[in-house]
């Protein structure tokens, strides 16, 4: 029930605005708040670090290199340096990195999709947390 309260959520929001919030890897992020909203990459942190680490990678990737499925296979293989560096991974952003590295989105990607749908599912993890008993959400602010 909360993965597809959160899936509608995006999809909505993605109708409505015309953002592309609706991407597989904030799906993703998505089932792992709906699914495993305790485990350490279901966290604020790891979603919003881990996503914004792998995205100014992979733009960094393709401004260099161009888009290719080469840069993506690159941006996804060295976004995990990052997140682990930082303490925050999450898996989901490693197919941020891929989107990047295959598109080649304008920098403003970070803020519209990436921080705007990782915040969509925060907010909205808390709120099934505070709504759904026994799905506490977050397990951790760190």
């Amino acid at each position: 029930m909360a993965l597809l309260v959160l899936l509608l959520l995006l999809a909505a929001v993605t109708t409505a605005t015309g953002l592309a919030l609706f991407a597989l890897p904030f799906v993703a992020t998505a089932a792992l708040v709906a699914m495993a909203p305790g485990a350490p990459f279901a966290q604020p942190r790891s979603i919003v670090v881990g996503h914004l680490s792998a995205t100014a990678l992979a733009l960094g990737a393709t401004a260099v290199a161009g888009p290719s499925v080469w840069t993506a296979a690159v941006a996804t293989a060295l976004s995990l340096a990052p997140m682990m560096l930082l303490r925050a991974p999450h898996p989901p952003a490693a197919a941020t990195a891929a989107l990047v590295g295959l598109t080649a989105p304008a920098p403003l990607y970070l803020l519209t999709p990436v921080l705007s749908a990782s915040a969509l599912v925060i907010v909205a993890g808390l709120v099934i947390g505070r709504a759904l008993p026994g799905h506490d959400y977050p397990a951790s602010w760190r």
